[in-house]
């Protein structure tokens, strides 16, 4: 890629303020292909006084190329700028001009680490949700922060990471903490993916095996409901008339009469009736 072609990025991410962390990065990008990232970090040095003994061993064509360099970062910086941040920097050298702005964007930077660090942490994966999607993210958040100056060590990473996971991976984050893992980001996003399919393929099973047993379960009972037992049937006297009452054959203990009980005599209810006091403890 030509240098003229990758400053191009300048020109969709000019200077306004409140982004300059991204601009200061592309800034970088640019003058990293250029071999003149240097100028931003340092100073033009001075040439030492010709009677001191520093002057015998200073390097002035070094220095020469230091001043070449930084006047074409000094241009490529405003040409990056808005109109009034140009008016306020042009009389500033390349180094000067970058610790000015972020004396005075510092504010804003402060701001956004708050609210990256915010993000982090708040950040959750839900029970259901993609483990793909949600590492992506945290990564996205964690890389974003070190563009501040705060740079976590992978493991702290990997930290961060496996807190913002749900419960259902509670097994996975013992067993890497036990073997004492070490990964960076790309691998524990990887990791993560293969123990998400992996639970999720015996999930699968699972449920596949339980919806077979409730179906068996379901047909059983269904058969169990079929089975219709014999109908009691009613005897019907012959000849289709009704059945008659039974007759007593006995002879009646109290009047000797046959044809009735004692129980069903009516001499012996009379009596009965009469002499209320009377026992009736006779069969």
């Amino acid at each position: 890629m030509s240098n003229l072609s990758l400053r191009s990025i300048l020109d969709t991410c000019k200077l306004t303020g409140p982004n300059f962390l991204d601009w200061e990065r592309n800034v970088r990008l640019v003058l990293r292909q250029e071999n003149i990232e240097y100028v931003l970090d340092t100073p033009v040095p001075k040439i030492p006084d010709a009677n001191s003994p520093e002057f015998a061993t200073f390097d002035l064509t070094a220095r020469e190329k230091h001043v070449t360099d930084a006047k074409t970062v000094q241009c490529v910086m405003l040409a990056a700028m808005s109109m009034e941040l140009q008016r306020q920097h042009d009389r500033m050298s390349a180094f000067e001009m970058l610790e000015h702005l972020k004396s005075l964007f510092d504010s804003e930077s402060q701001t956004l680490e708050y609210e990256l660090l915010t993000d982090i942490f708040k950040c959750r994966l839900q029970e259901g949700g993609n483990v793909s999607e949600h590492v992506l993210k945290m990564i996205g958040l964690i890389e974003r922060v070190a563009t501040t100056g705060i740079k976590f060590e992978d493991r702290v990473s990997a930290a961060i990471i496996l807190y913002s996971l749900p419960s259902s991976f509670t097994n996975f984050i013992v067993n890497y903490n036990l073997n004492k893992t070490k990964a960076t980001m790309p691998e524990l996003h990887n990791m993560l993916k293969s123990y998400e399919a992996s639970t999720s393929k015996g999930k699968t099973v699972l449920m596949v095996s339980s919806n077979a047993k409730s179906r068996s379960k379901n047909k059983n009972k269904q058969k169990k409901k079929g089975k219709v037992g014999p109908t009691p049937t009613t005897l019907k006297p012959k000849g289709g008339g009704h059945m008659k009452p039974k007759v007593a054959k006995d002879v009646c203990l109290y009047c000797k009469e046959k044809g009735h009980w004692k129980r069903d005599c009516e001499l012996y209810k009379a009596n009965l009736a009469k002499a209320p006091g009377a026992s009736s403890s006779e069969a």
